[in-house]
């Protein structure tokens, strides 16, 4: 493993690809908090909204749009009903840090704020 971790390209250590799934409403606590997650989204669908609960922001989801967000603060979820999409979700693992021995990166701040 530590060989292809020497050829990865990305400062995100792990992606997932998300095909056609509803994601209820939920936060994603084995990701740092520091640290912003990129979604992305493509295909033909009708409208969607992305909606950040606890900031009480909503996003038009349309394709081709990229958003980012701590998603371990943010509780997050989207409805798809109708069509077909992809998402593209980069976002950090502590235990992949932990795991190799590098360093976690330190270029966000946040303090503890009831959520």
């Amino acid at each position: 493993m530590h060989y292809h971790l020497r050829c990865w390209t990305s400062v995100f250590n792990v992606v997932s690809i998300i095909c056609n799934r509803q994601s209820p409403p939920h936060r994603d606590p084995k990701c740092r908090p520091a640290a912003f997650d990129i979604m992305t989204t493509a295909g033909r669908y009708h409208p969607v909204v992305m909606d950040f609960m606890n900031l009480r922001i909503k996003f038009l989801y349309d394709s081709g749009l990229i958003l980012a967000s701590s998603c371990r603060l943010v509780r997050h979820y989207m409805n798809v009903e109708e069509g077909n999409r992809i998402v593209t979700a980069w976002y950090m693992r502590d235990s992949i840090h932990n795991f190799v021995g590098t360093l976690s990166t330190e270029y966000a701040k946040y303090d503890r704020v009831n959520m």
